[in-house]
């Protein structure tokens, strides 16, 4: 496995340790918050109120504005989390979560295109207001939202991961799941056992692709990995660092254990 890769930070992007530099938090890069149209579990309070904190941009995707609302009512926090834009079509929006953040002062900006969905459509907003001199590669998005629901919104979430992963780092979290994508070549992933695993797969879902991994209960060895074929899925992680080589870019998907407030 060769000795050059690709860093991926992992939980360590919602969790940073300033301890080290390798589980600090970039300094260069700008944090972006955006939440789907998925209802928020209280379990995610702790992580929402940390993240939400320390982020520069606080994007509700469309009905995403619905499910903040929902949750800041049922938690007595709607007055703490407003957020600075709700994008999208908005056909999911209701008129109450819209009329008290419009009055909150929060964007909303509607996108009349009906060629790419809510999610894209967040992303071109975001980059829209990224400092000035920033591109996409200058952000870190944290997605709450995306991995459950209709399956074929999963899926295309999925896919706008695959297609986005050479040109920003985007992390899909959920209060069983942290998802992300690793590019082709070789990748050192990080791993927090307070917060990550123990269950985890590498899911090949942009075609066949030749495995090899150290750090994992079942280690593939230049093995042939395929949608119809072998995954590696309901493996365990038995290191801190995950190392992943690969011929095609993979999604990681690892359990995550939002820590409680």
């Amino acid at each position: 496995m060769s000795t050059d890769n690709t860093l991926h930070k992992g939980s360590y992007l919602l969790y940073p340790d300033e301890g080290l530099a390798d589980t600090a938090w970039p300094k260069d890069k700008e944090l972006a918050l955006l939440i789907l149209n998925e209802s928020i579990p209280q379990q995610m309070s702790g992580l929402l109120k940390d993240v939400w904190g320390r982020a520069d941009h606080r994007i509700c995707i469309d009905g995403g504005g619905n499910r903040l609302y929902s949750f800041g009512k049922d938690s007595n926090t709607l007055d703490k989390f407003v957020p600075d834009a709700i994008v999208g079509d908005l056909d999911s929006l209701e008129d109450e979560p819209c009329l008290y953040y419009k009055q909150k002062g929060t964007v909303i900006h509607r996108y009349e295109d009906q060629d790419t969905t809510d999610f894209m459509k967040g992303l071109l907003y975001l980059d829209s207001v990224l400092r000035k001199g920033n591109g996409p590669e200058d952000c870190v998005v944290v997605v709450f939202g995306g991995l459950g629901g209709r399956l074929d919104h999963t899926l295309h979430t999925l896919k706008i991961l695959f297609r986005n992963h050479q040109s920003r780092t985007v992390v899909l979290v959920s209060e069983e799941n942290l998802t992300f994508v690793v590019p082709r070549g070789t990748n050192r992933i990080l791993t927090n056992p307070q917060v990550d695993g123990p269950s985890c797969g590498i899911l090949p879902l942009a075609g066949e692709t030749m495995l090899t991994t150290r750090g994992l209960r079942w280690n593939l060895n230049k093995q042939p990995s395929s949608f119809e074929g072998l995954m590696s899925t309901s493996n365990i992680i038995d290191d801190t660092q995950i190392f992943i080589e690969t011929s095609l870019p993979v999604a990681w998907t690892a359990q995550f254990r939002p820590k409680t407030l």
